[in-house]
């Protein structure tokens, strides 16, 4: 079952600003690229490497957008809660999920 909207954002604004928040992602790592190499600048090789993964979050969440599972958790499918979406759009687990992987 997917979710049609959060409870307080409709999906359509949603994607939108996920789309945003990438745009804004890929512009930061444009600026990086030239000097992101540990050997030249390693905050910024940190920087990009956090940007990068941050990317990898929110294309996935675009795709769950798209193939209808966005708001499920990715490792026990129940519903993720409207307010970790609501923070951290790009959520893929529930809380209970990632405090487990991240204990792990």
């Amino acid at each position: 079952m997917s979710i049609e909207a959060t409870e307080s954002v409709p999906l359509a604004g949603l994607q939108r600003e996920l789309e945003r928040q990438l745009e804004e992602r890929l512009a930061v790592l444009a600026e990086l690229e030239p000097f992101a190499l540990p050997s030249v600048d390693p905050v910024a090789y940190q920087t990009a490497a956090s940007h990068r993964a941050v990317v990898e979050l929110i294309t996935a969440a675009l795709n769950r957008i798209t193939q209808g599972t966005y708001g499920r958790c990715t490792r026990c499918e129940r519903q993720i809660a409207p307010a970790r979406l609501e923070v951290l759009p790009y959520a893929a687990a529930c809380i209970e999920c990632q405090s487990h992987a991240e204990a792990a």
